[in-house]
């Protein structure tokens, strides 16, 4: 009787036991559980320094510091926080928790830079949809190293190299068009680094004789500088003029001085579209956005515009579609000549 009474005693002490560690088990696995099926979201930090890319309930999103320190890679071209993988597991690390997921790369390393349009091309997939698979990818090209998803497309060896070399030579012909803008630029006006360029707005009664006089140029600068023949001008014309780095704050006033001769008219409303087309003329140009165009791509056609200038002149963002007319500010162009830039393109 006694054995009997401990030996149900060993076995509820087992048992006990065994639902301890069944339950301790259970709550493990509940908490993996939660980690794979968390609601993943992109936070996007306008501060450089704060916590960016994926973070969960469980997980918060990780700093600059703290991604490079988990070995995720950040630069120009890519922001490894927000990797569809390799952030989340970053992150999911950093704080103490691991996980599987079954979201694969398509190439987990691209063995050289190519642009992103060459790639939806060969996988035939919208770039769109391509850039929103890939958000760690900061600009329009996938860079040598980067991890690419959701395109179905396998590149071969010969691939890479046949896309690789086209954006070699890419490359090579924006910089070979740079520099030749640059040389035409510097052919015309003064150097840069002791003459500032000033604008001056044509108001009514101006005449090129009057302006080099007030300003204290050549009348033949003003018309190199603005690519006038002849000597017609008009009201609301914005001129460029370069002028002496020391003498820049009284050419400036003298540009924005009002002579008090001068009688206010009235404009009709019928005139108002003219008058804004007049006051346009010379300040922007406009530029039709083409299949596969990305805001990135359209500023670095024009040197000294960004993707932010473009999104405030025209009220966008990111997103543009083909067809699409968009201003370009040319007094932002750091080489802009009227014969290289038309008004439309």
């Amino acid at each position: 009787m006694r054995i009997s009474t401990k030996i149900r005693l060993i076995l509820l002490l087992l048992s006990s036991h065994g639902v301890m560690q069944a339950t301790t088990l259970h709550e493990d696995t509940t908490a993996v559980a939660a980690l794979v099926k968390a609601q993943w979201e992109l936070v996007r930090s306008p501060a450089a320094f704060e916590p960016a890319g994926w973070q969960s309930a469980e997980v918060p999103a990780l700093t600059r510091v703290q991604a490079i320190k988990m070995g995720l890679t950040i630069n120009d071209f890519v922001d490894e926080r927000f990797d569809p993988v390799k952030g989340k597991q970053a992150a999911g690390r950093y704080y103490g928790l691991e996980s599987d997921y079954t979201l694969q790369a398509t190439v987990k390393a691209a063995p050289g830079t190519v642009l992103l349009s060459a790639v939806a091309d060969e996988g035939r997939i919208k770039l769109r949809e391509l850039e929103s698979a890939n958000p760690h990818l900061t600009r329009d090209v996938l860079p040598k190293g980067a991890a690419l998803y959701g395109v179905e497309w396998k590149p071969a060896p010969n691939d890479w190299t046949a896309l690789v070399d086209q954006q070699q030579r890419y490359e090579a012909d924006l910089l070979a068009q740079y520099e030749k803008r640059r040389k035409q630029v510097l052919s015309f006006m003064p150097d840069p680094s002791t003459h500032d360029a000033i604008t001056y707005t044509v108001r009514s009664g101006d005449y090129l004789g009057r302006i080099s006089t007030n300003l204290g140029v050549k009348v033949s600068d003003l018309q190199k500088w603005n690519r006038i023949k002849g000597n017609t001008i008009y009201p609301g014309q914005k001129l460029t003029v370069w002028v002496p780095s020391n003498k820049r704050e009284s050419a400036q006033v003298a540009a924005a001085a009002q002579k008090k001769s001068e009688k206010v008219v009235s404009t009709s409303d019928k005139d108002a579209p003219k008058k804004d087309a007049l006051a346009l003329a010379g300040v922007y140009i406009t530029y039709e956005v083409k299949p596969g165009d990305t805001l990135w791509g359209i500023a670095n056609k024009f040197p000294g515009v960004s993707a932010d200038n473009i999104k405030t002149w025209n009220k966008v963002d990111e997103l543009i579609k083909a067809g699409e007319h968009l201003k370009i500010n040319t007094q932002t162009i750091t080489d802009y000549s009227p014969d290289k830039y038309p008004s439309t393109l």
